[in-house]
């Protein structure tokens, strides 16, 4: 449990399959709101969708769903004869992607699955979605053999992901900021997750448009204050031994402080590929 937090909600079982924790449901959909409610993350995606040209009847595939945001937008986009398939390991944010299609009157399908074990046969898709989740998969390469595998020729992939080690913040000491960046990174599968793609897509045999996207997303005032991912971070680092309780509790009331004045600073840079199968 983390002890500044509260809440049984930990790096350690952030966006994990298992994770049904009420508390931590709750933190994860809410992390994944606000990341949906980014103007730059948004800028990111306009981008590759023009990338993707989702055209009507088009299968695609949201691999990693989460709350259904994307799932919703290729069906709309695809059109009500097209199938579109929302893979989310983790069954209480599927039930939350599911009762919010049901209330947008969008239909389309859910069902459990992991990036490096797709249920679906070779060659049967024709876009893939593919956000912020091969950060978390300890084997991406794995993930996007899997991709190539179920992609049509003619297929595109839009695989988008962060690099945590380009996180920049103002108003925290830079060696505390790097002890909680270091912390925070210990407990992700992937953090650099972002700058490896190319590598991975040409090696599963697709082609990377030379054209890359990135976008920083940077967190609202709102959100820097009592933020989550910060409050776990510094837990996690005083847990690590590499700065005191003393020290996080300062940073965290520092960075509070700074957002609530409106001039407080965090973001990282989330990259995007359009990917192509011949």
């Amino acid at each position: 449990m983390s002890e500044v937090s509260g809440t049984s909600f930990t790096l350690g079982t952030a966006f994990r399959p298992g994770t049904v924790d009420a508390d931590a449901v709750h933190a994860m959909v809410s992390v994944l709101d606000a990341q949906d409610a980014a103007p730059s993350i948004e800028r990111l995606r306009a981008w590759a969708l023009a990338g993707a040209d989702v055209r009507r009847g088009d299968t695609c595939v949201d691999i990693g769903s989460g709350t259904g945001t994307m799932t919703r937008r290729l069906a709309r986009l695809a059109g009500p004869d097209a199938r579109v398939l929302g893979i989310e390991p983790n069954a209480m944010l599927r039930r939350v992607a599911e009762e919010r299609c049901a209330s947008h009157g969008v239909e389309v399908e859910f069902c459990q699955g992991l990036a490096t074990e797709l249920p679906l046969p070779d060659e049967s898709v024709d876009v893939v979605w593919c956000e912020r989740v091969l950060q978390h998969v300890p084997d991406a390469q794995a993930a996007v053999v899997e991709i190539a595998r179920v992609l049509r020729p003619g297929g595109r992939a839009l695989l988008l992901d962060s690099d945590h080690a380009s996180r920049v913040e103002s108003d925290i000491d830079p060696v505390v900021g790097r002890a909680m960046l270091d912390a925070f990174m210990s407990q992700i599968a992937n953090p650099t997750a972002a700058r490896h793609l190319p590598r991975q897509a040409m090696t599963a045999g697709l082609h990377v448009d030379p054209d890359v996207g990135s976008s920083a997303l940077v967190y609202p005032q709102d959100v820097l204050m009592g933020s989550h991912m910060s409050r776990l971070a510094a837990d996690q680092a005083v847990t690590d031994g590499t700065i005191t309780p003393a020290q996080a509790e300062e940073t965290l009331r520092t960075q509070s402080a700074a957002a609530d004045a409106g001039w407080a600073f965090s973001a990282i840079t989330v990259f995007g590929f359009v990917c192509r199968k011949d």
